[in-house]
């Protein structure tokens, strides 16, 4: 039984909403300025890449019944790109996760005072800095998302045959041409 495609669709649409608010509040400052954002957009990766890690393991599921189907060879690339998306999601989720540590001041009370973790912490905290202070956060962001469509058009594909839509064809006709 095939219960992939039940677990899917909830990461997928909590995913592009939080890569739109990302990409939404670089590109329109008032949006940036919002108060809620930060905890809005905090939810939507913490429980979307939760979300992501079933669709992965239960894709790993599916797998085997697709293996006997003449479209095999579209999961070659379907399941490692999904991959590193959900790879891209879960660095800018941990990014989130140290910077609400950080905020609540648990993060220096687990590494302690004077204690060889506060480097380790400290090191953390940079490099959250660097992934949502700079511009490397929108970039992963859109990034993410470009995989997001990649990877929901060849599990499309999969599906419904590689010209079911203009798009699925398009991204089909990228990684093999027929």
């Amino acid at each position: 039984m095939n219960i992939h495609p039940l677990f899917v669709h909830f990461p997928i649409g909590l995913l592009v909403v939080y890569s739109m608010l990302e990409l939404g509040a670089y590109v329109w400052s008032p949006l940036r300025r919002q108060a809620w954002l930060f905890g809005v957009k905090a939810f939507l990766l913490f429980v979307g890449v939760l979300a992501a890690l079933a669709a992965l393991v239960t894709g790993g599921m599916a797998e085997d019944l697709i293996e006997g189907s003449g479209r095999a060879f579209i999961l070659e690339v379907h399941a490692p790109v999904a991959g590193a998306t959900t790879v891209l999601y879960a660095i800018l989720a941990a990014a989130y996760l140290i910077r609400v540590f950080d905020a609540k001041g648990w993060g220096n009370y687990i590494a302690g005072v004077a204690n060889p973790f506060m480097r380790v912490w400290g090191f953390k905290k940079y490099v959250a800095h660097l992934v949502l202070d700079t511009w490397l956060l929108p970039v992963l962001a859109l990034l993410a998302l470009i995989g997001m469509f990649v990877t929901g058009a060849l599990g499309a594909a999969i599906v419904y045959g590689p010209n079911a839509d203009p798009f699925i064809s398009f991204v089909y006709h990228l990684f093999w041409i027929r």
